[in-house]
């Protein structure tokens, strides 16, 4: 081998050793990009799943949350169904009470309910027509002869209306159980629930 091809084998081999050397840290710094790569999307992947984690336990406890109100509401609407058919079937009961325990009832009611001066009471034709045969005499003592019985029905279902002047008084049963429904329901309440 002469000079020169001496000299080309060692320029090949110092520029194989160099070409080795610059693939040998390429390939190095693409492993170590890869591995950084690899580190960044598990990660990325492990604070997706966190965050995911963290969303799902979210949207869990809103909807148990709205899951109990909703069923609070709906037992709260079953318990106020329940007071109310009991209201109903209570008034229903008043309006079926035999005639002497009704006009006892009413009687108790004109004394709880008249006012001073004096003024008419009017019954519906149902009650006009069923009015104990002392009604007259009664209403005069409860009332010191200040109320008197008007012969004109009224139409309400059960009870009676107080006229002072222009002015009625609605002593229906509907009436009273209406204006005093919300006490009815908070007491109700109480004693059932």
């Amino acid at each position: 081998m002469s000079g020169i091809d001496k000299i080309i084998a060692t320029i090949e081999a110092d520029t194989n050793a160099v070409c080795d050397r610059l693939l040998l840290d390429a390939r190095m710094q693409a492993d170590a990009m890869i591995e950084d790569s690899r580190q960044s999307a598990d990660a990325l992947i492990a604070s997706f799943e966190e965050k995911t984690a963290a969303a799902v336990l979210d949207i869990e406890n809103r909807g148990r949350s709205t899951a109990n109100i909703v069923e609070k509401k709906i037992l709260l609407s079953e318990k106020q169904q329940i007071i109310a058919d009991m209201i109903d079937k209570a008034l229903s009961d008043l309006k079926l009470l035999p005639d002497d325990a009704y006009f006892e009832l009413i009687y108790q009611m004109i004394e709880k309910h008249m006012q001073q001066g004096t003024g008419l009471i009017r019954f519906n034709q149902r009650d006009l027509s069923r009015l104990p045969a002392d009604f007259s005499d009664k209403l005069g003592k409860i009332s010191d002869g200040k109320l008197s019985l008007s012969e004109e029905p009224i139409g309400i279902d059960a009870g009676f209306v107080l006229v002072y002047g222009g002015i009625e008084e609605n002593c229906s049963f509907d009436a009273i159980v209406l204006s005093m429904r919300e006490t009815i329901f908070d007491r109700a309440a109480k004693l059932l629930f």
